[in-house]
C-alpha cells in the first residue's frame, strides 16, 4: 500500500479521468448556458454572502444555521466574481466538482492502487455526472465545498499513519489532517465526527507496533488540531460582539430545531423510502460493500468476545477499512438530518467509491482476467460519456432549468425593470434565487423564513407547534429590518414549497397592508409594491387568497395551507394562466410586463406549455 512516492500514471488511468471530468463538464453545461440556479440553497448562500459584503455581520444582519467558512466561501465568491452573476457562479460550481473528482482519483491512486483509481474515479465520475440529481450533484453547497477539505484530511491521516513514529514529520501530519477536518465542520458541521476514523487507526497501528499508549498522545494531537479552526472561528465571533447568536444557530437552533423537525413518529419512513427509490443506486452499492464487510466484521467481533479484548475489532485495519469507517460516518451523518436529501449524501459518496476501489485492489488480476477488466473498464467508460449525454440533451430539452419554472425568471426580468438598481426587495419563502434573477439586493437578515415561523422544511406540524419552535425574537428582528430597508417590491412566495404564505401570520399581514399595494400574480408568486406615500391609497384594499401549494416546478402539492390573518379582507382572483400574470378587475395593468418576454424562444416555450396550464380561480380555495 503506497502511500508516498509518485507513481507512474498507466494511460487507461488518464482516459478513465479525462472521460469522467467531460461526463462532469456535459451536465453543468445546461445550466451554464441558461444562467440559471441548480439548487435553492446556492441562491439561499448568496444573498446572505450579499449582506455580507454590504458588511452585516453573520448570524446578526445574515443569518443561517451552517458552519460559518460556509458562508466567508460564498463571501469570497461575491466579491470575486460578483454575487448576483449566476454564470460566474456555474463556473465556480464547475470547478468546485472537477477538483472534487480529481481529489478522488489522486487519493485512490496513492493512498490505495491504480486500479482503485480507476474503480474510484469512475464510480465518482458517475455520481457526480448522473447518480445524484442535477439539483444536486451540480449545485455548489456546503457538501461540495467540504468535500476537498474533507479528502485530503482522510489522505493526510493514511499518509501520518505510514509515517515511521515516532517522528516529527508523522506529527505534523497528524496535525495537518485535524486541522483540514476543523476547516471541513466548520463549513458544515456534519464532518465533525470524522477524526474519529483516523483515531481508530492509529489505535490499531499502536496496538500493531506494541506501543498503544503512542495513540493517546497521537489522537490529542488530531483533536486540539481539529478544534483550532472552529475555535478560531469562535474567536472571531466574539470580535463581531455575535458569539451568542454563534453558539445559538449553529448549535442549538440546530439541537432544538433541525434534528427535531417533528413530533409524528415515523414520520422519516416517508423520507427513507422516497429517497430509496431516488438514489437506488447509492444505497445499492453501500449495501454490497457493507454485505462484504459484514463477514469479517463479525469474524472480529466473535475473537473479541472470545478474547474479551475490544482490539480484536481493529485487527487488519488498514486503508480500505479507513475509507470504510469515513463512508459510515458520513452516510449516517446524512441521514441524521431526517430530509435523506441527495446532497446530504455527497460527502458520503467519494468515501464509499474509494471503498469499492479498496476492495477492487484486492482481486487477482491474471493476464487473461486483465483484459476482461480492460474491457469492463472501457464499457464503464462508455456508459458514463451516455449518461452525461443523455443528462446534457434531457437539461437542454427542458431549459436547463433543473430547479424551478421559467415564472422565477420572468418575474425576475419585471423586478429588474420596474425598480431602481439601488432598491432592495423581499421575498417570503422559499425563492430567495428572485434576489439574483433581478439583481436587487435582500431586505431582511433571513433567506428563508423558517426561523419565523418555527417551520421546519419537509416536516409540516400544527401551528401551535411550529409556533413554540419560532427563534426568540425573530418576528421582530425581521420587522425592524424590514421598516429600516424599506423594500420597494415584496415577493410571498409563502405557496412555493413552504405551504406557509406571509399573510397567515399576523404582524406580517399588518405590516404588509400598512405599506404595500398588491400588484399582480404570476404562477404562485403574489407581487406587491411599496406605497409612494405612507397616506397613499392603493387600487384596491383586497389582498387575494393564497395560492394553493405547489412546488418550485409548479406541480401541486398536498399540504396544509394555513388561513390567512386578514381573510375579511381578501379576494378571489380572476380566472387566469400560471406562466401570466393576473390581477384584480378594476385594476390598472403593471408597467414593464413586456420585461418577461425578452426572446422569441422564451415566447415560443410559453405558448408550448401554456396549453394545459390555463386555471379558473387559481389559487382561491384553502
Amino acid at each position: 500500500m503506497a502511500l508516498r512516492g509518485a507513481r507512474k500514471v498507466t494511460p487507461l488511468a488518464w482516459v478513465v479521468l479525462a472521460v469522467s471530468l467531460v461526463a462532469v463538464c456535459a451536465v453543468h453545461g445546461p445550466l451554464i448556458g441558461y444562467k440559471t440556479y441548480a439548487n435553492v440553497d446556492e441562491a439561499y448562500a448568496m444573498g446572505v454572502a450579499e449582506r455580507l459584503v454590504e458588511g452585516f455581520k453573520l448570524y446578526d444582519g445574515a443569518v443561517s444555521q451552517r458552519g460559518p467558512l460556509m458562508y466567508y466561501a460564498f463571501e469570497l465568491i461575491a466579491r470575486t466574481s460578483g454575487w448576483d452573476n449566476v454564470v460566474a457562479f456555474r463556473l465556480w460550481a464547475l470547478g468546485f466538482a472537477l477538483l472534487n473528482l480529481a481529489l478522488v482519483w489522486l487519493v485512490a491512486r496513492r493512498a490505495l492502487s491504480e486500479r482503485a483509481g480507476v474503480v474510484a474515479t469512475l464510480l465518482t465520475g458517475y455520481a457526480m455526472a448522473f447518480g445524484f440529481p442535477p439539483a444536486d450533484g451540480a449545485a455548489l453547497h456546503g457538501e461540495t465545498l467540504q468535500l476537498a477539505p474533507l479528502l485530503l484530511g482522510a489522505w493526510i491521516g493514511a499518509i501520518a499513519v505510514r509515517t515511521a513514529a515516532p517522528s516529527g514529520r508523522r506529527w505534523a501530519l497528524l496535525a495537518a489532517s485535524g486541522a483540514l477536518f476543523g476547516v471541513a465542520a466548520s463549513v458544515k458541521q456534519s464532518a465533525m465526527l470524522h477524526p474519529a476514523a483516523l483515531a481508530l487507526w492509529l489505535i490499531a497501528d499502536a496496538r500493531r507496533a506494541g506501543r498503544a499508549t503512542r495513540a493517546a498522545g497521537e489522537i490529542a494531537v488530531v483533536a486540539v488540531a481539529t478544534l483550532v479552526v472552529p475555535a478560531a472561528m469562535a474567536v472571531h465571533a466574539m470580535s463581531e460582539g455575535t458569539f451568542d447568536s454563534f453558539v445559538y444557530y449553529t448549535i442549538t437552533y440546530n439541537r432544538e430545531v433541525h434534528l427535531r423537525p417533528t413530533t409524528q413518529k415515523f414520520a422519516w419512513l416517508t423520507n427513507v423510502f422516497f429517497r430509496l427509490s431516488e438514489q437506488t443506486g447509492f444505497f445499492f452499492a453501500l449495501a454490497i460493500l457493507a454485505s462484504n464487510a459484514a463477514p469479517r466484521v463479525l469474524r472480529r467481533a466473535a475473537a473479541s468476545a472470545r478474547l474479551r479484548s475490544p482490539m480484536a475489532l481493529l485487527r487488519g485495519f488498514g486503508p480500505t477499512s479507513y475509507f470504510a469507517l469515513h463512508a459510515l460516518i458520513a452516510t449516517s451523518s446524512a441521514a441524521s438530518m431526517w430530509r435523506f436529501f441527495p446532497h446530504y449524501f455527497l460527502q458520503a459518496w467519494p468515501f464509499v467509491a474509494l471503498w469499492a476501489g479498496g476492495l477492487a485492489h484486492r482481486f487477482s488480476v491474471g493476464a487473461v482476467s486483465r483484459r476482461h477488466l480492460h474491457r469492463l473498464v472501457w464499457a464503464g467508460c462508455a456508459l458514463l460519456i451516455a449518461c452525461a449525454t443523455v443528462g446534457t440533451i434531457f437539461g437542454e430539452r427542458v431549459d436547463g432549468r433543473v430547479a424551478h419554472d421559467r415564472t422565477v425568471q420572468d418575474l425576475g426580468k419585471y423586478i429588474a425593470a420596474s425598480t431602481a438598481p439601488d432598491e432592495r426587495i423581499f421575498v417570503w419563502g422559499f425563492s430567495p434565487w428572485l434576489y439574483q434573477y433581478s439583481h436587487r439586493r435582500p431586505a431582511g437578515r433571513y433567506m428563508f423564513e423558517t426561523y419565523v415561523t418555527g417551520m421546519v422544511p419537509w416536516f409540516w406540524e400544527k401551528l401551535s407547534v411550529e409556533r413554540a419552535r419560532i427563534v426568540p425574537g425573530s418576528v421582530e428582528l425581521l420587522l425592524g429590518d424590514l421598516e429600516r430597508e424599506k423594500p420597494a417590491v415584496v415577493v410571498d412566495a409563502g405557496s412555493i414549497m413552504l405551504a406557509r404564505p406571509m399573510r397567515s401570520y399576523a404582524p406580517f399581514s399588518d405590516w404588509l397592508h400598512k405599506g404595500y399595494c398588491f400588484e399582480f400574480r404570476l404562477g404562485a408568486f403574489d407581487t406587491y409594491r411599496r406605497k409612494p406615500r405612507p397616506d397613499a391609497q392603493c387600487s384596491t384594499d383586497a389582498f387575494p387568497h393564497p395560492h394553493k401549494p405547489v412546488d418550485w416546478s409548479g406541480r401541486p402539492l398536498v399540504l396544509p395551507l394555513p388561513r390567512s390573518a386578514d381573510e375579511a379582507l381578501t379576494r378571489r382572483l380572476p380566472a387566469g394562466n400560471y406562466f401570466k400574470p393576473i390581477w384584480f378587475p378594476g385594476q390598472p395593468p403593471p408597467l414593464h410586463l413586456d420585461a418577461m418576454r425578452d426572446s422569441k424562444r422564451a415566447r415560443e416555450e410559453g405558448e408550448a406549455r401554456e396549453e394545459g396550464f390555463a386555471i379558473e380561480g387559481e389559487g382561491t380555495d384553502e
